[in-house]
């Protein structure tokens, strides 16, 4: 699901656009606002949040399918950082709506969390405003899917339960706990009913949400229910990872309504839709060779790298050595008055999540692992530890602190999506897809297989879904609509390059550009103002560059960290 590297990156708060939100103390954090605070309603009504930001909670029907139900609707929490001009002045370019990916991953923790630094990207001679909800069920927005209804002692005990089943690589007799494990969380979901916000989770409901966002701030702008003139508005958006997966649902079922689009760190949607994600991990091994390399490179600043080292490789043996000697006999250990096993499953997430951000995150890892191969595992426990503390972090039943629920939420999209094109995933499609994914990356295919493996008898089957096809045609260079701009960096270990071209040639005249760094979307781990001077163009003016432009990264990962300004996170 959704990795962690937003969770470190907070932003101070700049302007906010007092025409449009009712006033409130400027003293006021976003974080201790309350959503409950807010009535869902039809048209969007924004109220001040604290730190400049402003905040809704749009009304949409549960099943689109069934529209004129009114007695069930999804609640959508929306979070707008306002742009740095009022909405009147001549140079303000309109909404950008975002997407983090996941799935299941918070659009209105993007807009706190990145929401300036996404603006300082796209700003030029036109300003925009940033908007980021989260989608049904998901985070903020409401009714939640949540299959532990809250009870986060409970969803803990469990979580504990499941961390003890050994590797599905392990034998027959792991892989089947494994699966059963999935199935009962699958039986406790279920529980919900076929009415609950489960069934109604898919990604095309999500696309047909965003365009009700679409319309209700076009209606908002103009301040009447008619809209300016007879166009109808266009989409404005930045989506990344599962995001690019939306955006693409998006742009197939509306092509019209698509204005521009920015997709980075992309999903094949034929093989999201199939629910197996094998075309996901193809560069993971040349990015982790990569942070090798960069230890070697960095010589004793590198904790991993010993004097003896001819290549990184010998690096690499150590820690594939260290990783087979946890799967057949994990650690035992205490760690703040509990007993924790260090597990091979453990670290290979630990390897797998830091890759997700290599300038940032090289480093740590280094420490991490040099620490760990000593028989010191505080850093990794520190890092990676369930704790059962988390349980009792929540504010109140409804609107909670710490978004705990991820999992079901993710688990019900990506099941939702793939429910008709899977098949039967019986017990020979889970060991034939663990089989694949273990040969495909020996590192990261013990992780990676939580995801596909988590639809294990997945009970819902939402109504309203998109299986494509998959492509558009928009003019080219057109003021009013551009095609997508498909963004990559050239080895991401969680999205390959190859899905980037193969999305672009299903979206006419769309283009790639090839960002030259490591990492999982090039607008979040690495800076580069060639491909920020491309975005801002882009959405400035719709021009895209030509097909075959690669843009040099600015700074590169290394041991020891040097900061990447500019970077989130970063002054």
């Amino acid at each position: 699901m959704r990795k962690p590297t937003l969770q470190d990156i907070f932003f101070a708060a700049w302007l906010v656009d007092l025409t449009v939100a009712a006033p409130l103390q400027e003293s006021q954090s976003i974080e201790d606002f309350d959503w409950s605070s807010i009535t869902p309603t039809e048209q969007l009504e924004y109220h001040q949040c604290g730190d400049g930001y402003k905040c809704a909670r749009l009304k949409v029907p549960l099943d689109w399918t069934n529209a004129s139900n009114s007695s069930q609707s999804v609640a959508i929490a929306i979070v707008t950082l306002p742009a740095t001009v009022p909405n009147t002045d001549p140079s303000f370019g309109g909404t950008i709506l975002i997407n983090p990916g996941g799935p299941s991953g918070s659009g209105t923790d993007m807009a706190i969390e990145l929401g300036h630094y996404l603006q300082g990207v796209v700003d030029g001679e036109r300003h925009y405003e940033i908007l980021g909800f989260d989608p049904r069920g998901v985070a903020f927005s409401t009714p939640r899917a949540d299959c532990y209804n809250g009870n986060e002692i409970r969803r803990t005990a469990d979580q504990v339960q499941a961390a003890g089943i050994p590797s599905p690589d392990s034998g027959s007799t792991a892989l089947n706990y494994l699966y059963q494990s999935h199935a009962a969380v699958s039986e406790l979901c279920a529980e919900a009913g076929d009415d609950s916000i489960f069934a109604h989770m898919s990604t095309a409901s999500v696309a047909r949400d965003m365009l009700e966002i679409v319309d209700r701030v076009n209606e908002l702008k103009h301040n009447s229910s008619t809209r300016a003139n007879s166009e109808e508005p266009k989409l404005q958006y930045l989506g990344v990872s599962y995001g690019t997966f939306l955006g693409n649902t998006f742009a197939s079922m509306f092509p019209n309504r698509v204005g521009r689009m920015v997709i980075d760190g992309v999903e094949d949607p034929h093989d999201y839709i199939k629910g197996t994600w094998e075309k996901n991990l193809n560069d993971f091994e040349k990015v982790l060779d990569h942070f090798y390399q960069t230890c070697f490179e960095a010589g004793s600043d590198c904790l991993l790298k010993k004097d003896s080292d001819k290549n990184a490789s010998a690096i690499r043996e150590r820690i594939d050595s260290f990783l087979s000697s946890l799967e057949n006999s994990p650690v035992p250990t205490v760690y703040e008055g509990r007993t924790r096993l260090v597990t091979s499953l453990l670290v290979r997430t630990m390897i797998h999540d830091s890759l997700y951000d290599p300038i940032n995150r090289y480093d740590p890892l280094s420490a991490l692992l040099a620490s760990s191969l000593t028989g010191d595992h505080t850093l990794l426990l520190q890092n990676s530890t369930v704790e059962l503390e988390s349980a009792c972090q929540i504010k109140n039943e409804t609107y909670p602190a710490n978004y705990t629920w991820a999992n079901d939420a993710g688990s019900s999209i990506l099941c939702g999506d793939s429910a008709f094109d899977a098949g039967d995933r019986n017990i020979t499609w889970a060991r034939d897809l663990v089989d694949f994914l273990y040969e495909q990356s020996p590192t990261a295919g013990e992780d990676w297989t939580k995801l596909p493996l988590c639809c294990i008898g997945w009970k819902y089957k939402p109504n309203f879904v998109f299986r494509g096809p998959f492509g558009s045609s928009m003019g080219k260079n057109n003021t009013s609509n551009a095609p997508l701009l498909v963004l990559s960096t050239r080895y991401d270990h969680a999205t390959p390059l190859a899905n980037a071209f193969a999305v672009s040639k299903s979206h006419a005249g769309s283009t790639v550009v090839v960002q030259e760094s490591w990492g999982h979307t090039a607008l979040l781990t690495s800076r580069s103002n060639c491909t920020a001077g491309i975005v801002k163009e882009y959405f400035a003016t719709g021009k895209l560059p030509q097909e075959g432009t690669v843009c040099e990264q600015d700074c590169v990962p290394s041991i020891p960290l040097k900061p990447c300004p500019g970077l989130p996170g970063y002054a």
